[in-house]
């Protein structure tokens, strides 16, 4: 008797788990995963069928300052953003060119091939630029400059060397290994940019015969040999569907799923096959199968509260973003958010992965924010999204010939009650992509 009940138990434990598995497993698939997911379980499952009564909810509330509002129109805005040659155009558009310059950019633009390397040589772009404005050698050489040091980093290179020690340049022109590594990678300027294999072997090859440093070889491993394939690749692999969206109506925001109904629901025809029928295999296949289309449905609608809450949660604490964008984020932590709803940081975490919110500002992964804090003079709390928004905002207002070091932006947080350090502003400064103060004044004097 002990022994049937032990195995009887240990059964019941191994099903709660694999449930306990799904529902984690389906809570942080994205939207579109989520989709991709729903498909299968159709095929495996004969009770499950598509709510064809499902509607979306992207639209509503739209208002002129909306960025996006109709889910093909969202499609469409990340196809376009996703292509290089787009996405660098749209990087033009909130630069500090001046306008003849945004020309010529669009210019260079034009001849950048997928891999993100320039398919003309600069003589060539120089005549197509006289065509349209007066430009010196000079404005092309500092356009191109600026656009190879737009996201993704690299791009509009003349060559592999080019690329790579744009890259290096960069990103990593502080290390100890730097001097290294751009000897490493002159060594591989031969290599065709565009056989990734030829380019791992060769390094692998140079690391067994040469006497370099291996932290030198670390340091070009992390660089690009085809960086403009980065925005393409995210296009191909993954789209964003907003699971959530946020409109204003009477002066007041509201929160809302942008499914309104369950994505499945159960076959009628099998479940009355299941009640009618006296083949006691058919009725243990159909109830089984009718059992595990419960749990998904109700696992997926758990799935899109707990989203949907923890979303909710998530814009208390940011209405300030809704109100004055980027500066007005606040501090806040997973902790933050489940403490708040009673439930697991790693369910916060999941639920957050991967969705995607829809706002009057565009749309956002729900883990953008999530941020850490400093402390200001009067001892609130400034989130560090918003401290980065304002050394953005300091560098763009600058004087071009004598540009701000980290120690005078430090001093201008200072000026409005915000301590910030020295090295803190670097560090932000770096992760921002924003060169220092020299290579900033060696742009506008070359």
């Amino acid at each position: 008797m002990n022994k049937l009940f032990q195995t009887v138990k240990i059964s019941q434990t191994k099903v709660l788990s694999q449930q306990t598995r799904q529902a984690i497993k389906l809570l942080q698939l994205s939207t579109y995963e989520l989709d991709k997911e729903i498909d299968e379980l159709i095929l495996e499952n004969p009770i499950l069928e598509k709510n064809d009564d499902v509607e979306t909810n992207y639209d509503v509330g739209s208002t002129s300052n909306s960025a996006l509002s109709d889910p093909e129109d969202i499609l469409k805005y990340y196809k376009k953003n996703d292509s290089l040659k787009e996405s660098l155009n749209r990087q033009i558009e909130i630069s500090s060119l001046s306008s003849d310059e945004r020309l010529v950019a669009s210019i260079i633009i034009d001849c950048v091939n997928d891999n993100g390397y320039l398919t003309e040589d600069l003589n060539d772009i120089f005549i197509q630029a006289n065509r349209i404005t007066e430009v010196t050698f000079q404005e092309i050489f500092y356009v191109l400059h600026t656009l190879q040091r737009f996201e993704p980093i690299g791009t509009c290179a003349l060559d592999l060397y080019d690329s790579l020690a744009i890259q290096l340049d960069t990103l990593y022109k502080d290390s100890d290994y730097y001097h290294e590594a751009i000897t490493i990678i002159k060594s591989l300027s031969k290599i065709d940019s565009s056989h990734d294999l030829k380019f791992d072997q060769e390094i692998s090859s140079m690391y067994k015969n040469e006497g370099f440093d291996e932290k030198a070889f670390e340091l070009v491993k992390k660089l690009n040999p085809k960086p403009g394939l980065i925005i393409s690749k995210k296009l191909d692999s993954y789209q964003i569907l907003p699971d959530v969206v946020i409109y204003k109506r009477d002066d007041k925001w509201i929160t809302e799923l942008t499914s309104n109904k369950p994505p499945l629901k159960l076959n009628s025809e099998y479940v009355s096959i299941m009640k009618e029928s006296k083949i006691k295999t058919d009725i243990e296949y159909l109830k089984k199968n009718y059992n595990e289309a419960k749990f998904i449905i109700k696992s997926i609608k758990n799935r899109n509260i707990t989203i949907l809450n923890v979303c909710k949660e998530i814009f208390k604490k940011q209405l300030d973003f809704l109100n004055n964008g980027d500066i007005g984020i606040k501090p806040m932590t997973l902790r933050d958010v489940s403490e708040a709803l009673g439930i697991h940081e790693s369910t916060v975490s999941r639920a957050t992965s991967n969705k995607y919110v829809q706002t009057p500002r565009g749309v956002f992964e729900m883990k953008y924010f999530f941020t850490s804090e400093l402390s200001t003079d009067s001892g609130q709390m400034v989130s560090s999204k918003a401290i980065m928004k304002m050394i953005k905002t300091f560098v763009n207002n600058e004087i071009k010939q004598k540009p701000l070091s980290d120690n005078q932006i430090s001093e201008l947080f200072k000026n409005k009650g915000i301590s910030v350090a020295r090295r803190t502003i670097t560090k932000y400064r770096e992760k921002l992509k924003i060169p220092s103060s020299n290579q900033r004044k060696r742009v506008v004097n070359d």
